[in-house]
This record gives structure tokens, sequence and C-alpha cells, in this order.
């Protein structure tokens, strides 16, 4: 199994927008198989649960685990990831597939090796039917670092630029 996402007390990663800011996400609290991340460009924090190689989180809204990564990870893989955005009525939608995997990829100048692109492609549920909102986000993760890319279609990309791992 690989370990896409290191998680342990302090851990950190520091991460470059696409406008130039930087925001540092760090696990605050580390207890059994759950950690707490705090997002410095928000100011907020989520939960982050493992189960073997399985990881879930509550990122997308509070207190709905819901899967994200795992270390058995094929290419053409895929899931589903349901929650209410901003608290909307509604429910939307992440079907996220594994692209590709074991690749090599350049950020800000450094060569992560052996890493996977999952794409998420967002939709909503509105009458009982999956719509798409055409944004397609990809997440890179590399071996034993962690998230190193973000894009979207919508132009809005994380790179990562440093990080401290215990």
């Amino acid at each position: 199994m690989v370990n896409y996402y290191p998680l342990a007390l302090e851990n950190e990663w520091h991460y470059k927008q696409h406008d130039g800011s930087v925001y540092t996400k760090k696990i605050i609290s580390a207890s059994g198989n759950q950690f707490t991340i705090h997002n410095s460009g928000s100011d907020t924090c989520n939960i982050i649960k493992t189960d073997g190689h399985l990881i879930t989180t509550d990122a997308l809204e509070p207190g709905n685990f819901q899967p994200w990564l795992t270390g058995n990870l094929s290419k053409g893989d895929n899931w589903v990831v349901k929650f209410k955005a901003n608290g909307l009525h509604c429910i939307c939608m992440l079907i996220m597939k594994v692209r590709e995997t074991g690749m090599d990829k350049e950020v800000e100048g450094k060569i992560y090796s052996n890493v996977v692109c999952i794409e998420a492609e967002n939709k909503i549920v509105v009458n009982d039917g999956f719509i798409s909102l055409n944004l397609f986000t990809q997440y890179y993760y590399a071996e034993n670092i962690g998230l190193i890319l973000t894009t979207s279609s919508a132009g809005d990309n994380h790179a990562l630029i440093g990080y401290a791992l215990k």
C-alpha cells in the first residue's frame, strides 16, 4: 500500500495559490486514527480519519465524513463524495476518478515521484438527477509527501512550496 497522505501531529504543508498568496495546512491534534488539520488561508479546521488505508474527511461539510483517498489506487478507480455546500439544501457531489498512478510530476521546479492524479467532477442533484457544473479539479498526491498540486478548470491552482513531516 502506498501512503499518499502522511498523517502525524505537527506535519505541515505550505501552498502557493494562483494569486501568489501562501497558506499552510498543519495537523494540530491527533488522537488514534483522527487528525485535526488547520488551514491558515481560510482559518478553518477539518478532521481526517483513517481506517486501514482509507482516509475520510469532513473538509467539505463539517461532521459529514466522506471517502477521500486510499493507499490502494489504480487507474480508473472511482468513488462519489456527497455533501451540502455552504449549507445549501441540495446535495453536491464530487465524482472522483483516478486518472494516473506512478507518475512523475514537476511542481515549482521540484520533481516528485510515484504521484497519483485524482480528478473530481463537480455535480449537483436536482429533481433526482445529476447536473454537471462543468468544473473539474485535479489533485496530485506524492507518495510519503501528500498533496503537491491542485489544479482546476476554473484556474484555482495551489502548488506545494514546502513541507515538514514528522
